[in-house]
């Protein structure tokens, strides 16, 4: 497989080493002749007391979705709430369509959506992603601090939905 295979991006890459998941749960970056460094998941585990799955379309224009909330208190320095579920990992994955709503091909520099995280005291931080595929896990633990509050996704772009596919699991406090 190349990258022209999945895109016509930026006039192509015929030669472009490209990342790819195989059936051993490793990710690979390959070129046409070599195979370079792997990131493998067969050990990964995580504790899990409940989940959730999620597969929502985001409008153009400033839509948004929240993946997950915990709904905790920046002004409260208690533990958390013995024996309630608060959502401590998550994966994502944001889905873009083959054309924009004039018709247009979507080109791969042009996908794009906004992640923004929300830490136990409101704080938000943005970061602009483009393919999204991804993890977050935190401790299972009874400190707020150990937690991400909330997780949003906002699509910028004003011709084109994305769809947002996500897994929540969530953790017992204790």
């Amino acid at each position: 497989m190349s990258l022209n295979d999945v895109c016509t991006c930026c006039g192509g890459y015929e030669n472009q080493p490209i990342l790819q998941l195989f059936d051993n749960k490793c990710f690979k970056i390959v070129n046409t002749s070599e195979k370079g460094c792997e990131f493998c998941l067969g050990d990964f585990a995580y504790p899990v007391d409940g989940h959730s799955c999620i597969g929502l379309n985001v409008s153009s224009n400033g839509g948004a979705i929240t993946v997950f909330d915990n709904d905790l208190d920046p002004l409260n320095t208690d533990p958390l709430e013995s024996e309630k579920l608060y959502a401590r990992a998550a994966l994502i994955r944001i889905y873009y369509p083959t054309n924009d709503s004039d018709g247009d091909e979507l080109q791969y520099t042009d996908k794009s959506v906004v992640l923004r995280m929300t830490n136990y005291q409101g704080f938000e931080s943005e970061f602009p992603v483009n393919d999204v595929f991804t993890i977050f896990t935190n401790a299972k633990s009874n400190v707020q601090s150990d937690l991400i509050n909330k997780i949003r996704i906002i699509n910028p772009n004003l011709n084109y939905e994305v769809r947002v596919v996500a897994m929540i699991l969530f953790g017992k406090a204790q």
